[in-house]
């Protein structure tokens, strides 16, 4: 017994040695640990406010469709009703989560050799690298795993078209588009493929409308409180299409991002002209599309990703992909490495630009994961800490609004839009960029005036500020990776509070880390 669950021992031993190493990098320098994205404080933020005052919103006091992950943030909430609201829940969640999805993958890979099983589920923990995504304490382990759970079931409908394989796909697909729409691209794919080559019709409409439910039902409830169809940050962040140029220059981006991705996909279109040479040389009996089923799927949901969502941001909009590819690969590796004859060319290359992607997707990051939480820690925690000692039921303007929120009962005024929606209609046209919004600048500057706002904690560059506010000071961190912008503004709202916020900021200089600057405007 132990013998055979020696490689999977192993697995989990090595994941928790990384997610070990990583809590301790991070409490050197801050003495606990920091998630290395905002978002992941945003998630929090909505859950407590969900869970304690039953307001779906980035503050207690108004509705916002701010999360990008709408049942990743429900789940969240349900775990702070019930455990209590403790930052930590979603990085234990995401580490069961992460568990799960390694007993899954190697459930999968139970019938391919030892060697294909070691390979895979080493590329499974290394190449995501699941421990980076366990960490960002955001919805990613929750979606692949879901993700990997659609192609499990469709693989079985495809074998046996029982009514319980249907159930299980079905059931598969809401979760996973729930936890993030992208799942939309490859369902419906899978939809195509059982209308077109299965002739499935019926069965392929109905799973295509039970993958939209989550869409369409967070989409009514955004409607009927006065929000988009779509979550803000799809408005504000998505590759939308600013003209056959700007399109071209966000998709070549994302190309550029994702370029370990792109090594993974080399595999797999070999794989596939390799399935389609064999199946062209065989008789029409034995002839088997199936065999082809899921990796035309990946490589179709792979390309539509590409030209309309996102890549980067701490490789983590793409680590689904890697996923799905090793999962669509799989077979091919497998029969790779059973070969006795035969050249061993392709056995080297795959093991090659495994390899690179190695290189390329955990070695860098065991580097610029703890640079991230630095980064964090140095701004939106020094931040959230400044308004709780400050202005911890106040009124304050900013931009990036995560960590303010979750630790503060703040109202909120956020001029990039994630979290109000009138800014979030006045920048979707600006395609994600930052532009010299001139109608943005007179909301904030109406609004900051008839709704009685404290302070502005910003950046410049993202938004000029009303003439009427004072600038205080400034907050700058250091080797700056993952954070918006390297200097945060401090404006007071009204003029006569000027010399008390450059007060504030003075005496808050003398606790914050060493390597922060905080200059005092005059």
């Amino acid at each position: 017994m132990m013998k055979k669950h020696t490689l999977l021992l192993i697995i989990f031993v090595v994941l928790a040695a990384l997610i070990y190493y990583n809590i301790q990098a991070v409490s050197v320098f801050a003495g606990r640990y920091i998630y290395p994205l905002d978002d992941a404080y945003i998630h929090l933020s909505m859950a407590r406010n969900f869970a304690e005052a039953g307001t779906w919103g980035i503050t207690q006091y108004e509705f916002s469709s701010t999360t990008s992950s709408p049942l990743f943030t429900f789940l969240l909430a349900v775990l702070i009703k019930i455990f209590g609201n403790w930052e930590y829940i979603p990085l234990v969640a995401n580490t069961f989560a992460g568990a799960a999805l390694i007993l899954v993958f190697n459930k999968y890979l139970k019938p391919f050799s030892v060697l294909t099983r070691f390979v895979f589920l080493a590329a499974l923990v290394f190449l995501m690298p699941l421990h980076l995504m366990i960490m960002t304490g955001m919805e990613h382990v929750f979606h692949t795993l879901a993700m990997v759970l659609v192609f499990l079931a469709f693989r079985k409908y495809l074998e046996d078209k029982s009514p319980r394989h249907f159930s299980n796909l079905a059931l598969f697909s809401i979760i996973a588009t729930g936890f993030r729409y992208e799942s939309l691209f490859f369902i419906f794919f899978i939809c195509v493929y059982l209308f077109f080559m299965k002739k499935d019709y019926v069965i392929s409409i109905f799973l295509g409308l039970f993958a939209l439910m989550p869409v369409l039902v967070y989409g009514y409830i955004s409607i009927d409180h006065g929000s988009f169809f779509l979550p803000n940050s799809l408005i504000l962040k998505g590759n939308t299409n600013d003209g056959i140029a700007g399109f071209i220059t966000r998709v070549a981006g994302n190309a550029y991002r994702g370029i370990s991705v792109l090594i993974l996909m080399l595999i797999l279109i070999a794989q596939i002209f390799r399935n389609f040479r064999t199946l062209k040389h065989a008789d029409t009996q034995t002839l088997k599309l199936p065999k082809n089923a899921v990796t035309l799927v990946v490589s179709a949901g792979f390309l539509v990703h590409l030209l309309f969502a996102n890549f980067g941001w701490l490789i983590r909009y793409e680590a689904y992909l890697v996923v799905l590819i090793l999962f669509a690969i799989a077979p091919f590796a497998d029969d790779l490495f059973r070969e006795k004859t035969g050249k061993p060319v392709l056995k080297f290359l795959m093991i090659g630009l495994l390899l690179i992607t190695f290189y390329m997707r955990f070695i860098t990051m065991l580097k610029y994961q703890p640079i991230a939480s630095k980064n964090i820690f140095d701004q939106q925690i020094q931040l959230a800490d400044f308004v709780h000692q400050y202005y911890p039921e106040s009124g304050i303007i900013a931009n990036d609004i995560g960590a303010i929120t979750y630790y503060n009962n703040i109202q909120l005024l956020d001029t990039y839009g994630l979290g109000t929606i009138e800014v979030a209609r006045l920048r979707k046209n600006d395609h994600g960029k930052f532009l010299d919004n001139m109608n943005l600048q007179a909301y904030i500057a109406r609004t900051a005036e008839n709704r009685n706002f404290d302070v502005a904690l910003v950046f410049d560059e993202w938004v000029k500020m009303p003439d009427y506010f004072s600038k205080a000071g400034t907050l700058t961190i250091n080797n700056n990776y993952i954070c918006g912008g390297t200097t945060v503004s401090f404006y007071a709202v009204k003029k006569e509070n000027a010399d008390k916020l450059r007060n504030q900021l003075a005496a808050f200089s003398r606790q914050i880390p060493k390597d922060v600057t905080i200059k005092i405007a005059h």
